[in-house]
């Protein structure tokens, strides 16, 4: 669960950062060409030789006056005289000056063109596109199901004859078809009113964009629920569709399970309602299973459950390669993706990733390998590298009839057989020798991203918004192994880096990032800055990036940045909204995290993520003399949070209970969600309020045939790792508006679960992890030791001490060899390094061959962890 959308960063930047410690710096002499029309003048020296050294500078690489700028007035024509630059007189927006070059101005919202009828559109004021030009639509959501007297907002995206987006919304009527529905107007969205019950979906919303008409279809509950009873709501999370046969469970207090019933063809299934404190469950064997914590007699009789498809049943996405990438004798490089649903909810990091690939490749006369993800594009002039084939996988969602190969789109979406997303990359050139090694040829790798951020201005961004892709069965997905090598399904899609087919990260700014949080008490050490577009029906698409540590000094704010004029100040650049996603609002998501879990083995990886709504327009402004200021603070790490795994109560835990050890500091209506994830990357998620904490929940067990998915699934029964998420949630998405506990997130009104992206504006994570112990020393079996020597075990996810926040020791027990049995020892103290490790000295009065040291984790009352977390081995101790 820690933050997904971090990795697009990490994962451009630090691919550059494994090739650069692969093949050493490599020469980058080469200079790039000036801009188109930008005055020259002659060969030079020095400056001086310029016509006017305030406007040029004397390019020694190649002896060229090139146009040269301190602030934008040395871009305008009134500062430059005859030494105007053609281009920017030709712009209408002019030109800025960024890196001491001027270049283009581009818009990044319509209102930033001021002439009659002109639009925003790749990055240029022009002519709105002609209605006429659109010959197909697609309303978003295209299915919902609510109770009556609700609002639902929908959107329309639109497409040219050949497929192509076309944002026109100012000429999209919207018409209520009947009166189940209220509502209409014009505009890229409209809300419509559930206004009357229906026995089944119509088609109700009808968008009107030119001559081409689309529909969204409605299904209005009834709003008034029988006295007495629940009704639980299950839809698919990323289709709106209702989810028929999924086995809605509520249980009391105790765990015990009091009603269950299944969903209908409307996805609702009606249950008697809870009159003390329990859960109520929702259990089906394709999605994710859901349990809320309900107060019972006060908490909500009509709940919006929507559930998310397993992530790894079922693969696809699109496979192409990058066109028209900079010829330079730098390394050309980038990442490609496709949207995320939100910025909140987990992805799978296997499909994130997608199969690694190791490459084997030459460079100075010498072989060299690296390891990069399938969305990663990488040329290395002056080596053999060249890995130019990218791919990306997607989450099954909705799809039209034009998808090849789906006869019917409504059993595709029922089987989670497709989806649609936009295809994003980010590439460019970096230049090896500007990235920094630290003393000792090693490399910081938080410093080296900072440091490589001002290097994005040479990249470009490129999008693909309407990808429609098949999804077949995933080859070892139950094993824990997924296979998605076979990709001759995947949607062809190449990423066209032409000027005009993709938009350079042309906004440079700085954004304020508040205080960090502490983990472990200790500041976090990095920021990282994703900005992306929130595109209607197709999710989070990344458009920029930035990144700031904190090591010198180690406290709440992140270091000052070069060309910066405070810490706490981080530098983001970002390409506008283009091809097809104008309009959408622009989001920062901004990511603290901490390092502690690389550096130490029995951490865990912690982040706090505030996610702030930007204007409709983005600044323009690399000195940061007015930074985007992120609302705060950031959430508290969610620490102290235990489950028992077993029915029996163990570790000052009921039987199958969830529950703080003790109440977090967090702010009061925070949504607290645990995700537990089996090996099959099958999860259950768990939500509670922060006032019940210390309380939890207990879970219920799962109905006959479907898995308990707080267990790995191995054969030795082992436990699924547990994540923890905090949540401050509030109706509009935005500081602005009122606080959702989580009574009123899951009360099916309309701004519900199936929101939660949308209204998240902070959280933090903590993956608990997985407990594991593992021998150190002896590495293996049959070795021999002496009486009274020491040996070494690793444990992972584990905090091992007797401090009130340590989960526990490691207990050595013997068997065999003479003197042995009935022998124990207990370690308490970890190594200092960071690596989990804990000696044990052997007994004196213990000896023989063929003795088995078994290493088991216990907590704090010296009870084994339950499911047993063990390793043994068996050695020969000398007499």
């Amino acid at each position: 669960m820690n933050p997904p959308l971090r990795l697009v960063l990490c994962a451009v930047l630090s691919s550059c950062l494994c090739l650069w410690t692969a093949c050493g710096a490599a020469d980058s002499s080469e200079p790039p060409e000036p801009p188109p029309d930008t005055p020259t003048s002659g060969s030079c020296q020095v400056d001086q030789d310029c016509p006017d050294p305030g406007l040029f500078f004397c390019d020694t690489t190649t002896s060229r006056c090139l146009a040269a700028c301190r602030t934008q007035d040395d871009c305008t024509a009134a500062k430059r005289g005859e030494y105007r630059i053609a281009e920017c007189e030709a712009n209408p927006l002019g030109c800025r000056c960024d890196n001491s070059r001027c270049v283009q101005a581009l818009c990044s919202a319509d209102a930033e063109c001021a002439g009659a009828g002109q639009v925003c559109r790749n990055g240029q004021c022009q002519a709105a596109p002609a209605a006429a030009s659109v010959t197909a639509c697609r309303v978003t959501p295209d299915y919902v199901v609510a109770r009556e007297g609700t609002s639902a907002r929908f959107s329309v995206l639109a497409m040219d004859a050949a497929g192509k987006p076309v944002v026109v919304p100012s000429v999209v009527a919207w018409t209520a078809l009947d009166a189940s529905v209220q509502g209409g107007g014009s505009g890229g969205e409209s809300s419509f009113v559930l206004s009357a019950a229906t026995e089944a979906a119509l088609e109700s919303v009808q968008a009107r964009v030119g001559s081409a008409t689309c529909t969204a279809r409605v299904w209005v509950l009834g709003a008034v629920v029988v006295p007495e009873q629940l009704r639980a709501v299950v839809t698919d999370e990323q289709t709106g569709r209702p989810l028929p046969d999924a086995v809605v469970v509520t249980a009391d207090a105790q765990g015990a399970v009091t009603a269950s019933a299944r969903t209908d063809a409307s996805g609702v299934a009606m249950l008697p309602a809870l009159t003390a404190a329990g859960s109520v469950s929702v259990f089906h064997e394709d999605f994710g299973y859901l349990t809320l914590a309900h107060e019972g007699a006060s908490g909500s009789r009509d709940l919006a459950l929507p559930l998310r498809r397993n992530p790894t049943d079922r693969y696809g996405g699109y496979r192409g390669t990058f066109r028209n990438m900079p010829v330079s004798t730098d390394m050309h490089t980038g990442l490609a993706g496709l949207s995320s649903p939100d910025a909140v909810s987990e992805v799978s990091a296997s499909l994130l990733t997608g199969p690694a690939r190791r490459v084997s490749f030459t460079m100075g006369g010498q072989a060299r390998e690296a390891t990069l993800p399938a969305g990663v594009y990488v040329v290395l002039p002056g080596s053999t590298l060249a890995v130019t084939d990218v791919s990306a996988q997607g989450l099954a969602g909705v799809c039209d009839a034009g998808l090849a190969g789906v006869e019917s789109p409504e059993e595709a979406m029922a089987t989670g057989a497709c989806g649609t997303r936009t295809a994003w990359a980010l590439g460019g050139d970096i230049p090896l020798n500007a990235l920094p090694l630290v003393s000792g040829g090693t490399m910081d790798v938080g410093q080296m991203l900072a440091q490589t951020i001002p290097l994005l201005r040479t990249f470009s961004s490129s999008v693909v918004r309407d990808v429609e892709f098949q999804l077949k069965d995933t080859p070892g997905a139950d094993s824990g192994a997924p296979d998605f090598g076979d990709q001759t399904h995947f949607t062809p899609v190449d990423h066209d880096f032409k000027a005009d087919q993709s938009m350079g990260l042309a906004f440079s700014f700085a954004v304020r990032v508040p205080a960090l949080p502490r983990y472990r008490g200790v500041w976090m050490d990095s920021a990282a800055v994703l900005g992306a577009a929130r595109v209607p029906g197709r999710g989070v698409v990344p458009l920029g990036l930035g990144m700031g540590v904190n090591t010198s000094p180690a406290d709440p704010n992140t270091d000052q940045q070069a060309g910066l004029p405070a810490a706490g100040l981080v530098s983001v650049r970002m390409a506008p909204a283009h091809h097809g996603l104008e309009g959408s609002p622009y989001d920062l998501v901004v990511t603290a995290s901490s390092s502690a879990a690389a550096n130490d083995a029995t951490a865990g990886a912690a982040s706090s993520v505030l996610i702030h709504r930007m204007l409709e327009k983005l600044p323009f402004d690399p000195k940061g003399s007015a930074p985007v200021a992120v609302g705060g603070p950031f959430l508290p790490v969610p620490e102290g949070a235990r489950y028992n795994y077993n029915r029996e109560a163990a570790g000052g835990l009921e039987g199958r209970q969830l529950r703080f050890i003790s109440a977090p500091e967090l702010p009061t209506g925070t949504v607290l969600r645990a995700v537990f994830t089996n090996r099959a990357e099958h999860r259950w998620v768990v939500l509670m309020d922060v006032s019940g904490a210390t309380t939890g929940v207990r879970l219920p067990v799962p109905p006959e045939s479907f898995e308990d998915r707080t267990y790995f699934g191995d054969l030795s029964g082992s436990r699924s790792p547990l994540g923890m998420q905090a949540l401050t949630l509030r109706r509009t998405g935005t500081s602005a508006g009122a606080v959702l506990d989580l009574h009123e997130l899951v009360e099916a009104d309309g701004v519900d679960l199936e929101h939660l992206g949308a209204l998240t504006v902070a959280y933090s994570a903590l993956e608990y992890g997985r407990p594991l112990v593992t021998w150190v020393d002896p590495a293996e079996d049959g070795q021999m030791r002496s009486r009274g020597s020491k040996v070494t075990v690793r444990v992972l996810a584990f905090r091992v001490g007797s401090g009130p926040q340590d989960e526990g020791s490691v207990r050595l027990t013997f068997a065999g060899g003479a003197g042995c049995e009935g022998q124990t020892v207990s370690g308490y103290v970890v190594d200092s390094q960071g690596r989990g490790e804990v000696e044990l000295p052997l007994p004196l009065a213990c000896s023989g061959t063929g003795v088995q040291l078994t290493a088991t984790l216990v907590d704090p009352a010296g009870e084994p962890l339950t499911p047993p977390v063990t390793s043994s081995r068996t050695l020969t101790l000398s007499p």
